[in-house]
């Protein structure tokens, strides 16, 4: 006789220790959480595959269905950016990157480049757009009762980015303040400094020049470096203190993209004073995965790509490497078939 499976205490210890990581709550409180909401969870359906576990957790993050989708358990595309600092407000932004951006807000807005950013050379290379076009019968008016199990798919995550640069059209183009780079003669002389005295060499720009994201990163990267010369690149403290810097780097260079001029359009890597930015973004992701906040890592990457869609620092790979070790199911790219080696990871 054939029983039906049913979501297990172990399901549940998932969601907690995940929701803990994201919201910083600590396990215990995370998980007198669950336990009250267990009957919205539920809906999910009886067995909590991984992609089940991280709607969950979605639910229980109190994200949107407007930003955050339920295809395949997974964040929606934005269809104009969010600033990644006033995002991670919610989740217990650094108050030095508060005060990092207070002290950089005298900043000159976005300037367009006079060109266009133009997917079109996807949909030559055999790119689908995705249809956003639901019927009327599919919207959601209300909270549904259970996820369409149609919805939890695989799907191969950086190729529906490209559906969906694709489906968002040409873009403009636009570079932020020169203020947000480094000189060149000083990033030459911070290269030649030993590790420590480039250390503090970084900090004093830091408050000489408070717009130098570029500053906040390359202190960021700094430490990381050193701690994986001592094999401790994944040390909690060590995330920790990266992390902070990370979050500084992002809330000063978004401080222009608060002017009405900016159009969610692109800020491509090829102009150097946008890369402090999109470094800040992919540092910040790496180690957001790293400290197992995979739901954290992915709006940020996804994010990244909204602003970058050329993708030069191949963070369509790393949503790839966060999504599965969240336990979403990719397919197998060897044969496309969508049962892929990583299915039973979130199992």
């Amino acid at each position: 006789m054939s029983t039906t499976p049913r979501t297990s205490p172990t399901h549940f210890s998932r969601i907690a220790r995940r929701l803990s990581n994201e919201s910083g709550m600590g396990y215990q409180k995370a998980l007198a959480t669950v336990q009250e909401n267990a009957d919205q969870i539920m809906q999910q359906g009886q067995r909590l595959d991984g992609a089940g576990c991280d709607m969950a957790l979605r639910f229980l993050l109190q994200q949107s269905l407007e930003f955050w989708g339920p295809g395949v358990g997974a964040h929606m595309w934005p269809q104009q950016y969010h600033a990644v600092s006033m995002e991670l407000l919610h989740s217990g932004l650094c108050m030095e990157a508060i005060q990092a951006a207070d002290r950089a807000r005298d900043q000159d807005q976005p300037q367009p480049c006079g060109s266009t950013f133009d997917p079109s050379y996807l949909a030559a290379a055999g790119v689908e757009p995705l249809n956003y076009d639901a019927p009327e019968e599919e919207e959601w008016d209300e909270e549904p009762e259970e996820i369409d199990p149609e919805l939890l798919k695989p799907v191969d995550e950086p190729d529906r980015w490209r559906r969906h640069v694709l489906t968002q059209g040409p873009r403009p183009v636009y570079r932020l303040p020169d203020v947000h780079s480094l000189p060149p003669d000083v990033r030459q002389e911070l290269l030649r400094l030993p590790s420590q005295e480039a250390a503090v060499r970084l900090e004093q720009l830091v408050a000489e020049q408070p717009a130098a994201a570029e500053a906040y990163v390359m202190r960021a990267e700094l430490h990381l470096a050193d701690a994986r010369d001592r094999g401790k690149e994944h040390d909690r403290a060590v995330l920790t203190e990266a992390r902070r810097w990370y979050e500084c780097a992002v809330a000063v260079a978004e401080v222009p993209l608060a002017f009405p001029m900016y159009d969610s359009g692109v800020l491509p890597w090829q102009e150097e004073s946008n890369r402090p930015l999109l470094r800040g973004l992919h540092g910040l992701a790496l180690v957001a995965h790293r400290q197992k906040r995979w739901n954290c890592a992915e709006m940020i990457l996804m994010s990244l790509l909204y602003l970058d869609p050329a993708d030069e620092q191949q963070a369509g790979a790393l949503l790839r490497e966060v999504r599965a070790a969240a336990g979403i199911v990719q397919p197998d790219e060897t044969d496309g078939s969508g049962h892929g080696q990583g299915e039973e990871a979130g199992a």
